[in-house]
Formats: structure tokens, sequence, C-alpha cells
């Protein structure tokens, strides 16, 4: 039986319990290289694929991905994009004018910054207080994802949580939900719900550690967002059969 949850948009297609599941995969070409990208995505397409990730490391992939869309569609591929965006929160609002869909990770996407000093919190509101600086430089994305009807998944790595996060929770999957939910959190006081979670980590056990986890909290938090489920590297043998 499939947890029940909201539906999310993402161009044609619908994320959700009420809608089959979606397949969605990575392209491995230079978003860069227009021409490539565009004939990966089309093969990936007639193989049955539903939804294609490209990565976007800056502007010059931003401007890359305007060109991507606009091809495919002249072609007379209607496939939604998602952008995989980290520590670019310019670009991040940049690229949402090309594609259906945002990838932001909690962990680098306003806190990059990795300086390994562990940060002391005397109580959880102290924890809180520093949230703010997310608030500024996720909220434009947000706002602008809610005014384009652009779909966002909020993807949480396990092995880039940032340094506040790591201080407070340790290298857990409770940190990894946490990091996810903050970010919820704000997208949610836009009134802006058009998103998904994942939750990734090379280790299998961690992974589904932190997916039921996430799972728990959404049920104790009345929520209902659909689970983007993907794993990048998952170990070999028995530990990497899913």
């Amino acid at each position: 039986m499939r947890r029940k949850t909201r539906t999310v948009e993402c161009g044609p297609i619908k994320f959700g319990s009420e809608h089959p599941i979606v397949r969605q995969t990575m392209a491995t070409t230079n978003t860069a290289d227009v021409d490539a990208t565009i004939e990966q995505v089309m093969r990936c397409a007639d193989k049955g694929f539903d939804l294609v990730r490209i990565t976007v490391q800056g502007k010059r992939e931003a401007n890359a991905s305007m060109q991507i869309r606009e091809g495919l569609f002249k072609k007379g591929y209607t496939i939604p994009l998602c952008a995989d965006m980290h520590f670019q929160p310019v670009i991040a609002q940049l690229v949402a004018d090309a594609v259906e869909k945002i990838r932001i990770n909690p962990g680098n996407f306003a806190d990059g910054r990795k300086d390994f000093e562990e940060k002391v919190y005397e109580s959880e509101d102290d924890y809180v207080k520093e949230r703010e600086y997310l608030f500024d430089s996720f909220v434009p994305l947000v706002e602008k994802c809610k005014r384009l009807n652009r779909a966002m998944r909020i993807g949480t790595n396990h092995g880039s949580l940032s340094s506040r996060v790591l201080s407070f929770y340790g290298d857990t999957p409770r940190g990894m939900v946490e990091s996810a939910i903050e970010f919820a959190d704000i997208c949610r006081s836009q009134d802006y719900h058009n998103f998904v979670f994942s939750m990734k980590a090379s280790n299998p056990l961690v992974m589904v550690q932190s997916y039921r986890l996430l799972a728990a909290e959404q049920y104790r938090l009345g929520w209902d967002y659909p689970l983007h489920l993907g794993v990048t590297e998952a170990g070999e043998g028995e530990d990497g059969r899913m």
C-alpha cells in the first residue's frame, strides 16, 4: 500500500500516490554542450523515462538549460527537466526560467562553507535562530517557483550536511531529516507546496533509516509530500541490493 500524498506538478507529469511512479534518470553530458544534452535527453525519453536531471554548476549551464529546453520543444519533446543545484541561490533563480523542476541540497544551498568548525548551541532555540540567513537566501527561489508553478526537490545528501547541522545533530539520519524539514518550513511559510523530499546516502542502511524517519516525521506533522527515491551510489554485494 502506498503512503497517501498530495499531488506535485512538474510540467506535464504529476507525482503522488494518485499517480503512477515517475521514472527519473540523469544526463551524463556536459550541460554546456547543448546539442549533446538534447540528444541524450531525447534518447532517455524514447526509452520511457518521464523526467531527466541535468547538472547546473553556474551561469553558463543555466543559460544552456534554456537552449536545451527550447531545443527539446522544437523537436516535439515535452519531457520535463530537473536542474541539480549546489551553492548557487542566484543561479537557481535564473535556471527556474528554463526548467520544470529545481533540486536543491539543504546542506550547501546557503551554507556551502565547510569550515569544519564545531559550533556550540546551548539550546534548540539558539540553533533555530541561525535559520534567518537560510530564509533570506531561499525565499526568492521559493517565490519564483511558486509564481512559475515549478516543482522542487528538497534533497538531503548524507555526505554534505552543513557544519551547522553536523554540530547540532551529528552525522545522523536525524540530521538529514531536520535539514530537509527546515527548508520545507520555509516553503510552507510562503504557501508553496509543490515540492518533494529525498534522502541520499552511499550507505543504503543510512538511507533507508532516513526515509523511514522522514515518513514518520511527516505523519507526526500531518504533512503529505511525496518522496523521491534515488541512490547515486549504493555499495556492492548484499549491502547494495535494493
